[in-house]
């Protein structure tokens, strides 16, 4: 795998604050957890956050244990799977790029 998309793996968890969307239930916010992820995933792996970008579902119901699946995209082009687990029922989540990916 190229370097720059094996840069991303050396990061072993991010944990993240998220707003919460207004609606009946409550859900995360998909906009800010995509900006976080990037934003602390590039800084991690020393690639510009620009260069980075995160997509994860939308209307994901905020609960505690609740896990789904980012992609994160590198530089290159590469994308890489984002592990995410909600820590609580407040919006905290902890993020992890599974390192058997590159191998």
């Amino acid at each position: 795998m190229p370097k720059s998309a094996r840069h991303l793996a050396v990061v072993a968890a991010l944990t993240a604050s998220l707003a919460l969307a207004a609606c009946g239930t409550e859900t995360l916010d998909n906009a800010d957890l995509e900006s976080q992820l990037s934003e602390q995933l590039s800084a991690d792996a020393g690639v510009d956050a620009g260069q980075v970008s995160v997509s994860c579902p939308e209307d994901v119901e905020v609960e505690q244990g609740g896990e789904f699946e980012c992609t994160l995209t590198a530089p290159n082009g590469d994308e890489v799977r984002v592990d995410v687990t909600m820590t609580d029922d407040e919006g905290n989540v902890d993020a992890v790029v599974p390192p058997q990916q590159f191998e």
